[in-house]
């Protein structure tokens, strides 16, 4: 099953397109693929796309932030609210080491509340950490 998610703002440069997928390495985990901007005028784009995956209880939840150029603190709050929304959920999220969401989860200590992996094999892949 694959449902889809995308952020239609005028077609300026702060559109965020946001998909929900499940996958078949790990019997029901959700992937959202993010990409684009994260910030004040699109994280509701992506707040609503963990709000819709998270009534079906997946095992796994993983966000993946690969495709994201920009993440403020509205993004990290969508991340932080994710993971505290979760019963029986594992929330995980992918950054590419050099990527400007790593960087942020990082210097907000972001990383310490979820785990944070370099591809989404190694997240799906995971044993369950937090």
């Amino acid at each position: 099953m694959t449902d889809s998610f995308t952020g239609e703002l005028a077609p300026a440069q702060d559109a965020v397109r946001v998909r929900l997928h499940s996958t078949e390495d790990l019997a029901g985990a959700l992937v959202l693929e993010v990409a684009g901007q994260i910030d004040l005028l699109t994280s509701g784009q992506l707040a609503d796309a963990v709000t819709a995956a998270l009534p079906r209880r997946p095992p796994v939840l993983v966000i993946n932030l690969s495709a994201v150029t920009f993440l403020d603190s509205t993004g990290l709050s969508v991340l932080a609210q994710a993971h505290a929304a979760t019963t029986g959920t594992a929330v995980r999220v992918v950054a590419i080491e050099d990527g400007m969401p790593r960087r942020a989860m990082t210097l907000t200590g972001m990383d310490q509340l979820l785990p944070v992996f370099a591809t989404p094999a190694a997240a799906l892949a995971a044993d369950s950490l937090r």
